[in-house]
């Protein structure tokens, strides 16, 4: 029958043809199904997602909130405010240049009578807070502000155990922000209140009546697959967020799906020879370049790959694939240099850029164990600025971080590369100098002394002039670290404590008769 090659290729061609369109046919209904069952799983999916992100925005605004709480200064020009009725300016700078950098929309702090502080162009946001103590105690809520939807954290603030207030910070939930998680979760978001979208990433939608049924919403004649998104605090008469997706949209992309899927089919039944032949040729050795390189990858690696001259298809590919590594070792330099730098400022103080109190705990072990290898001594000169408070209150706060600035300075210009200097807290502050003797830490303590006393500060066209008192101790090389730590730190402070009562500005070296005398006195008081 079929009896000539030119009949043969038409009907095995035609045979070819009826099977590629039954598969077609099968494939397009057996898609549709698949990609609305695998919509309504994506976007409950999506839908978890959007709840686990919203919440890590609630916690970490609430987190803005308590760290603003929590700061000693905070809370001390707070009670000076509403308990004092100083003014609140000093409270406004303080605030701005301390948390300014925040990315939060609007701040009030409300205090216990319900009153905004700082700025009363947002005593609709302490209304808002009032209003939401009276009825929960949950530290998150939303609110319908002046500029949309917002999301509320809210943290009590106290003063040395007196209550002062709230501290309640925001984040509105715009437009911007809809279109922000609409770009990683797809599909459309809506905030409805009382069964009317508010605000939608869908322009058309808005104004209009939101009553979903069975998860499924129709709007415009077009139907939404909705899940909602739970917000904290929420109510039946608060506004509520809702993902969905457009089954038209999904239908619409298997029809183009299906008319590709025919056309490839039609062109590779003619091309599949061809392309096999091309692909066994020329593919191989670029495969297996990639395939070692991904292997290194995958093994923690990050090799480097060089650029292929040609413009085609898998040289394209490897040189993305090389552009990758770079990229990921400039990422990988970058990671480590933030985390250099994190390290850095958490062992520093951020005023005077000396090491803190923390660091002092990691860095003395390693220097107690240097004296006693070398069997160096060991000093530690505890400093204190005299009459400190003097000066904050003469001069103000301000002046007085300038000298504590100052006085870090005049510390690093007076000591070695090899002494490690910390600001215990405050006006105190603490040096580690290793020397042959003992003598070194007299001398270097004399030497700080005497270039403080000789650079005073310059405030508003007013000079300060500084001194500082100065108790010097040498660490027992015969104890564990911690215990040396403990008793330097003890004897340098009893040397301090003996040169302010001699009148300060002044050196003392500890010793035994120090520790007597001071026993006496606290037995007498």
């Amino acid at each position: 029958m079929l009896s000539t090659y030119r009949a043969r290729l038409i009907f095995y061609t035609s045979l070819l043809t009826l099977f590629l369109l039954a598969t077609l046919a099968y494939t397009y209904v057996y898609s549709r199904n698949a990609i609305l069952e695998q919509a309504e799983n994506n976007i409950t999916n999506t839908a978890r997602l959007l709840t686990g992100n919203i919440e890590m925005e609630e916690n970490e605004l609430l987190h803005y909130a308590e760290v603003i709480r929590d700061d000693p200064r905070i809370q001390e020009y707070m009670f000076m405010v509403t308990k004092v009725g100083a003014e609140q300016n000093a409270l406004r700078r303080l605030f701005e240049r301390n948390f300014g950098w925040l990315p939060i929309e609007r701040f009030v702090f409300v205090d216990l009578n319900g009153q905004a502080q700082l700025d009363t162009q947002n005593a609709d946001l302490a209304n808002a807070v009032q209003e939401h103590l009276k009825y929960s105690e949950n530290e998150i809520f939303y609110t319908q502000g002046s500029q949309g939807l917002e999301l509320v954290a809210w943290a009590p603030i106290a003063y040395q155990g007196t209550p002062l207030g709230t501290v309640a910070v925001t984040h509105i939930l715009n437009s911007g922000w809809l279109s922000q998680h609409q770009n990683y979760s797809g599909g459309h978001l809506f905030i409805e209140k009382n069964n009317v979208v508010q605000l939608s990433t869908l322009p058309q939608s808005e104004g209009k009546t939101f009553l979903p049924r069975d998860n499924t919403l129709v709007i415009d004649d077009d139907i939404y697959q909705v899940r909602a998104i739970p917000l904290s605090g929420e109510g039946m008469s608060s506004p509520h967020l809702w993902h969905g997706l457009s089954e038209q949209e999904m239908l619409n992309q298997l029809t183009r799906h299906s008319q590709l899927i025919l056309a490839l089919a039609i062109l590779g039944g003619l091309a599949v020879l061809t392309m096999g032949l091309m692909i066994a040729r020329n593919f191989n050795r670029p495969l297996s370049q990639l395939m070692h390189i991904t292997k290194a990858v995958t093994q923690g690696a990050l090799p480097t790959m060089g650029r292929a001259a040609e413009t085609n298809e898998i040289n394209t590919l490897a040189n993305r694939f090389s552009e990758m590594l770079q990229s990921l070792r400039e990422k990988q330099e970058e990671i480590d240099r933030v985390h250099k730098r994190l390290e850095e400022s958490a062992i520093t103080d951020s005023l005077t850029g000396l090491h803190n109190r923390r660091y002092l705990k990691q860095i003395f072990p390693k220097l107690f164990a240097q004296a006693q290898r070398e069997l160096h001594c060991l000093s530690g000169l505890m400093l204190d600025l005299d009459y400190f408070k003097r000066i904050n209150d003469r001069h103000g706060h301000l002046a007085g971080d300038l000298c504590l600035a100052h006085m870090g300075q005049i510390l690093k210009e007076s000591c070695r590369a090899s002494d490690y200097v910390f600001r215990m807290g405050g006006e105190e502050f603490l040096i580690l100098s290793m020397s042959d003797s003992t003598l070194g830490g007299e001398l270097l303590a004399e030497k700080i002394r005497s270039a403080l006393r000789k650079n005073p500060v310059t405030y508003k066209q007013t000079r300060i002039c500084m001194t500082t008192s100065i108790g010097v101790s040498v660490a027992d090389n015969n104890l564990d670290a911690e215990a040396a730590l403990t008793n330097l730190l003890f004897q340098a402070d009893k040397a301090l404590y003996a040169a302010k009562n001699k009148g300060r500005n002044r050196v003392i070296i500890y010793n035994h008769s120090l520790y007597s005398t001071s026993t006496t006195q606290d037995a007498m008081s």
